[in-house]
Order: structure tokens, then sequence, then C-alpha cells
């Protein structure tokens, strides 16, 4: 009797209908199925044909069975085995509905064709088209912010696994999954089939990637896959998702090298495979230009000097060095500064930083289409260490545009020290409006807060129970909050810009 290839049985008798495809590469193929929460990884052969013979089912089910015993942080956001299948190599894990391959992010094939030639803004109008349906989607899915906190929730997936001794093996655009919606910022790493301990990887050993991700170390056939690894392809995964060029693929693999790369290195390999094994420089090396790109958007627009250290790093001395990256711990941190101080321009869409001053004139405009810079929201946090005791460094910096009616919300990091489980915890909300600043506590707040108007004097302060008004008689208005939760902390808020 042939077999149904659209439906698949797990261990438990559970019948699973095939749906949308959702990814495919060297290892399987990943669909979801006809119910709106749970998925299939299916294990296919180099033919793209799925394994029907007992001796792989069975082999693949071991491993399978063994993911599942990992020991795995509480509250990790990862799709591991819930149910083998019972006559495929594949299992099912669970899938949110409304998510979406971080793909969905990267600007081609569909994405650029659905967008017309009307749809380019007249500041962009000088660009080749292409380009510039590049830099519409961009904004269209989220822009600059988005991608920020995106790549913050998902460096904090891979700092606790890695804080656990795992490794996750594959990391690409293919297996980091978020939430449709622009407004949400849910991440889930999916296909956890290489998953393992780091003690269990063997130098030159077997390793599975995804092409263009893959570690130097791994395609050179020097490691099998360590934490380094892993914080290689996510740095990868980061620098392409916000400046829309590989890391790898400058002048020299591009085409637009003035010298022949062909008559220069005549080992007859491959230019891009020699990229993403690591042979060239990449693309901002601070040491050497030959492979350099002034391809995509302008990393001074993207990057805050943090970001940048930890990008040269991982792709300068950790190209051949992998001792020498950062590890991914360093990462989370990193991003949620930077998503926290950009401004989305009210006249484009585009993200900037809310310090961005024009090089020429010192004037704070948006870099993109010149708009003025909205009126914002700044919190300036300090850690409190007691009366007569003078503030120390600024510890967090939270900006954001004031757009109509609108309320802020306010997540614990800027309020305490950074943790990377609770880091995006909403505490309070900031509702600016034309005579008044609403401040207001969450239900499930645990901080206590305090508010002052003009002193940072512990006499000047009033507790906020739930919520409270303060009168705002001048377009640039500050205020003191006095946050008592693990770190106390002092944040000064000010709305100030905008205007005509």
């Amino acid at each position: 009797m042939s077999r149904n290839f659209n439906k698949f049985v797990d261990e438990y008798q559970n019948l699973h209908i095939h749906g949308e495809v959702l990814g495919k590469g060297g290892q399987g193929i990943v669909f979801r199925t006809k119910d709106p929460d749970v998925a299939i990884k299916l294990v296919l052969d180099e033919k793209g044909n799925r394994l029907s013979d007992k001796g792989s089912i069975e082999t693949y089910s071991r491993r399978f069975k063994r993911i599942r015993l990992l020991p795995l942080p509480d509250g990790l956001n990862i799709s591991v085995p819930v149910a083998l299948l019972q006559d495929d190599a594949g299992y099912v894990m669970r899938l949110l509905s409304e998510m979406v391959p971080i793909s969905h992010l990267w600007a081609e094939g569909k994405a650029l064709n659905a967008i017309s030639p009307d749809d380019i803004p007249s500041w962009l109008s000088a660009i080749p088209e292409t380009e510039a349906k590049k830099i519409v989607h961009y904004y269209r899915t989220g822009g600059l912010r988005r991608r920020l906190i995106v790549l913050f929730k998902c460096a904090s997936l891979l700092a606790r696994l890695h804080g656990h001794g795992l490794v996750y093996g594959d990391i690409s655009h293919n297996n980091i999954f978020i939430s449709e919606g622009t407004e949400e910022a849910l991440v889930w790493l999916i296909d956890a089939d290489n998953l393992r301990f780091e003690v269990e990887v063997e130098a030159g050993g077997r390793a599975f990637y995804t092409p263009k991700y893959g570690a130097p170390e791994i395609l050179q056939r020097k490691d099998g896959g360590r934490p380094a690894s892993d914080c290689h392809a996510f740095a990868v995964v980061a620098f392409w998702l916000l400046s829309m060029i590989h890391p790898f693929i400058g002048r020299k693999v591009d085409g637009t090298d003035d010298c022949d790369w062909a008559e220069s290195d005549g080992d007859g390999e491959d230019i891009e495979d020699k990229a993403y094994a690591g042979f060239l420089p990449w693309v901002d090396d601070q040491n050497d230009d030959a492979n350099s790109s002034d391809g995509g958007l302008p990393r001074s627009l993207l990057l805050t000097e943090k970001l940048r250290a930890l990008f040269e790093a991982t792709f300068g001395p950790g190209r051949t060095s992998p001792w020498m990256r950062p590890a991914i711990f360093h990462w989370p941190e990193a991003f949620a500064q930077a998503a926290d101080t950009v401004l989305t321009c009210p006249g484009c869409g585009m993200g900037y930083y809310g310090d961005y001053a024009d090089p020429e004139t010192g004037g704070h405009h948006c870099p993109y289409c010149s708009a003025r810079r909205p009126e914002m929201l700044t919190l300036e946090s300090y850690r409190w260490n007691g009366p007569g005791i003078p503030l120390g460094a600024l510890a967090w910096r939270y900006t954001r545009e004031i757009t109509g009616e609108c309320e802020l919300t306010i997540p614990r990091r800027v309020l305490d020290d950074f943790t990377m489980v609770d880091a995006d915890t909403a505490e309070i909300t900031i509702a600016p409006a034309a005579g008044s600043v609403r401040i207001r506590k969450l239900d499930h707040s645990a901080c206590e807060v305090m508010v002052a108007v003009e002193s940072a004097g512990r006499e000047g302060f009033q507790k906020l129970f739930s919520q409270l008004e303060i009168a705002r008689s001048a377009p640039e208005t500050r205020f003191w909050l006095f946050i008592q939760l693990n770190s106390p902390r002092l944040v000064l808020c000010s709305i100030s810009g905008g205007g005509k």
C-alpha cells in the first residue's frame, strides 16, 4: 500500500497533516501542520526524499530522544522534539502560529517583488531601484530598532544555552523565528537537531552548518563546532540583518575590485568559498581593506561603538583565531543598549540613534530623509548608593520618539541591573500629553517607584501607588524617578525636541 505523503503519525498515535513549508536545508525540511501551534521537522535524504528504511529511522530516533533529555534552562524558547514520528525520521515540535523565520526580514525574492516603483519615496529617488526597494522593505519590517531587539533576544537565548555547556550548532536565518507582527518581538530557535554538550565536540569532527554562516574552522575542517563557532554564525546573521550585506562579501568577491583576483590567485577555488571559509578579510576590517565594501547601509548609522568592537573582534582576529572571538554573553546587553537609543523617524520610518548629529552642520535630523528630530522622551538611569553620595557613571539610557497621544513602556533593564532573563519585562509606562505627563505602575511590577518633579533629594519624592500625573507647562520637561528593585536607581526623565 502506498504511503500518504501529506499525513504523519507520531509515537502517541496523533495524526498530523502537512501544511506550509517554513524552511528547507541540507538536513531536512520544517513545515507547519493543520494544528496552529505544531510543526514537524522531517529528515530527507540527499535527493530530498523521505527516509523510510528502519535503520535510518531508528538512528535518528535515538538522536532525537537524546535531545529531549538535555538539561535545557527553564522557559527557554527553543523548539525541541515533543514526539517522534512513527514511520519517518523526524519529530513533532511546538511552534507558535504567528511566527515566521527571521529570513522574512531579508529583502529578497517575493519581498522585493511586492514593492512597486510607486512605493519608493522621493528621498530614495537618487539610488538604483533595487537598492531603494531593499530600504523600503527594511523600514516596513520594523527598521533598525526591531532588528536590534530581535538580535538582543536571540543572543540571550544562545547565552543561556552556552551557560549550560550546550552548543546550538547550526545558527542561520532559517532557524531563528520571530513574531510576524512588527510590534512584537518574540524570538524562538527551532531545528534543535545539533544541540549537544561542548565536551562532546571533537576537533575536526563532522559538523552541520548552513552555507554562508559556518565558522571558518568548521569549513576548514579544523573543528567540529563549539560555542565560538555559534558566535561566528550568530554574528554573520546579525551583521547581514543590520547592514543588508554579508560580512565577507566585499569588493574582492563581488567583482568591484580593480585588480583581477583570478590572475592573482590561480588555485581554482571559488572566491566566495574562500571568503566564507575565512581566507579573506571582512568588509569592515580595521587593518586590511582588501575586501572592503561600500554596499549596504552605512555602518556609522547602524552600529554603536560597542557593537562595532564586537563585530571587529569576531570577524577580525576571531576569523583566524576562534578563541579571540567575544563570547556570546557580550552581545545581549550591547544590542539592548543600542535598541534603547534608536528613534524611528516619523517622516520616513527609518531608525537612527537619538544622539545623531549631522557631521557638517551639527544639526539633529534624520540622516536619511532630513526630517527634524521628533519630540522624544529620554531616561538616564544612575545607580543610587545612598544619601550624600554623588551619582556615578550613567548606567543606562533609554530614548523614544513621542508621536501623538502615546504611552511608552519602560522595561526593567532601564530601572535595574541588566539580566538576560527579565531585561524586557515591562515595569512602568510614561504617557506624555500636551499639558501633563502620566506615570503608571503596571499591575505585575515588582518595583517600588517614587516621583519628584524638580529635586533629586529624598524629601521631594512622592510614592507611586498606581498612577501619577505631573503638570507639564513648558515644551521641555524634567522629572526624577527613584526605583527600588534589586539595585536602587535614580532616573532622570526629560522630554525635549520636536517643534517646527
